[in-house]
């Protein structure tokens, strides 16, 4: 038993050293992905051997290029779909009904008619504003024009 786990964390550790060939780098990549319990043999094995990984030099300039290389079209692609959402014209029409539902469920509506009902009332009371217009006018043509009575 011993020596099969000795057999597994050198394979592993061959492998994140980078000693193994293409082909069967590929299946242990698989398994990584496909077992969980060799997952885990291979963190152990990875931070054991972590001493001999060697060092980066410029973590920072890594990181840049790492990013660099991720396609910027992948990127675009991303912002420009929570663009269109929010350009969507079926959107802003459903964002003004529910702000009219919500006035409406309010009574503000009904509010401003009143107001405006109170208003146009007003109004029919008075004389019509150009009756008012034409009798102002006479008063004013009253008073400049003399009076030709002796």
């Amino acid at each position: 038993m011993k020596d099969a786990d000795n057999k597994t964390e050198e394979m592993w550790r061959k492998y994140i050293l980078g000693e193994l060939n293409p082909e069967r780098s590929d299946k242990l990549d698989q398994l990584l992905q496909d077992d969980d319990t060799m997952f885990q043999v291979y963190i152990k094995e990875f931070m054991a051997t972590q001493d001999e990984l060697p060092a980066l030099l410029d973590e920072e300039r890594f990181a840049d290029s790492v990013l660099s290389a991720l396609p910027a079209h992948a990127r675009n692609r991303i912002d420009k779909r929570r663009r269109r959402r929010w350009q969507n014209p079926l959107l802003h029409y459903v964002i003004a009904a529910s702000i009219t539902l919500l006035l409406l469920g309010g009574g503000v509506f009904d509010l401003l008619s009143a107001g405006a009902n109170a208003a146009v009332q007003r109004q029919s009371a008075d004389a019509p504003l150009s009756d008012r217009l034409m009798k102002r006018a006479t008063q004013w043509m009253e008073k400049i024009k003399p009076s030709n009575n002796p």
